[in-house]
């Protein structure tokens, strides 16, 4: 009787978890209430090992941070990247719809993504003076992590049309861009700031591959800009004004689809106040 109350109750409350849950984006899981499956399956596992190999390679850029190698963690954090751009369509893809898992995927990609996307880039913005080591620059560090973890914490970090709610927190991209520009801790510090206070925004930011509208923008723009990066982060040499314009070029897609989800939403808007 008691083991029978006991799964009566998990089958619930996962019912609970699944409806109320912002688990619906990238691990979602839709819970069968004939199902009697509990416990990940081996490919279920697979996935999530594939998942955890994204927070090794954020070790990996942390301890060449702290050794004061940029060149290498950059490129581990670009490798943690493209981790975290392959495992969410090949867990869409493959994970079962288990009852009861042991592990939440989506948590666990959470969890990875601040380490990797937040707490490894800060690092790299101290250690390498990309922001002054007064009270200014330690603010500046502070408005990153502070903003980063109130946007993982949303419960509607995505909308249905795979819009994320403000910046979202991709100073895995933004760091690497400002140590290859090498525009000073003055600038450095004004992007922090801005961009920290755009994380926190009701500005909605396209998934690069989610999203179909200017998906080949997107999409394009940001294998350029990985591919500019690492060029640059390899050869170590000081940028000219053509190096900058193709440093950029994916940062400037990224603002492009953000300007269009605005205009988008005030003619929505405008067309509902006015009946036109």
């Amino acid at each position: 009787m008691e083991s029978l109350c006991r799964k009566a109750f998990a089958q619930v409350w996962t019912r609970v978890i699944a409806r109320t849950s912002p688990c619906n984006q990238q691990y979602s899981r839709i819970v069968s209430s004939s199902g009697s499956n509990h416990g990940e399956t081996k490919g279920d596992l697979s996935i999530h090992v594939l998942t955890v190999t994204g927070i090794l390679a954020g070790m990996a850029a942390l301890v060449a941070v702290l050794e004061n190698k940029p060149s290498n963690a950059i490129i581990w954090l670009l490798i943690a990247l493209v981790i975290d751009g392959v495992d969410g369509p090949i867990a869409r893809r493959w994970l079962t719809n288990t009852p009861t898992p042991r592990f939440d995927g989506y948590i666990l990609d959470l969890v990875i993504d601040y380490v990797t996307c937040v707490i490894v880039p800060a690092a790299f913005l101290w250690q390498f003076t990309l922001v002054s080591h007064g009270n200014i620059g330690q603010l500046a560090i502070a408005a990153v992590i502070g903003s980063s973890a109130l946007w993982f914490s949303q419960t509607d970090i995505e909308s249905d049309d795979h819009f994320f709610r403000g910046f979202p927190a991709a100073w895995n991209m933004v760091v690497p861009t400002l140590w290859v520009l090498q525009a000073g801790t003055e600038f450095n510090i004004a992007v922090t700031f801005g961009l920290s206070v755009l994380t926190l925004s009701n500005i909605e930011f396209a998934h690069t591959l989610k999203v179909k509208k200017l998906r080949v923008v997107n999409v394009m723009s940001t294998l350029i800009w990985m591919a500019a990066i690492v060029t640059y982060a390899i050869l170590d040499k000081e940028v000219g004004p053509l190096d900058r314009l193709i440093i950029l070029i994916g940062p400037f897609g990224l603002t492009i689809s953000a300007i269009d989800r605005v205009i988008v939403k005030r003619r929505v808007t405008f067309k509902s106040a006015t009946g036109i």
